[in-house]
């Protein structure tokens, strides 16, 4: 999938991603996940990590955007009340 992000163009794919985070520890989770070979990531760490990126670069609902758009599934963990 092509795209522009802060006026960069990329190219990125699901395997491009999957293979990006392969090894990759999660970072811990504050409200949003998505699911990556079976890890639960950050979307901003699974964004910067996928294109070499540094995290001031884009928001977290810009990562969130691109990845659905890949077909990953935005989550939230579930607090306990």
């Amino acid at each position: 999938m092509e795209f522009t992000l802060r006026g960069n163009d990329y190219n990125l794919d699901r395997p491009d991603v999957e293979k990006a985070m392969k090894g990759v520890l999660p970072e811990p989770i504050r409200q949003y996940f998505m699911e990556v070979n079976g890890e639960k990531y950050p979307p901003k760490q699974v964004l910067a990590e996928s294109l070499r990126l540094g995290r001031v670069e884009f928001t977290t609902m810009d990562a969130s955007s691109i990845l659905k758009r890949l077909g990953f599934k935005l989550n939230q963990i579930k607090r306990k009340s």
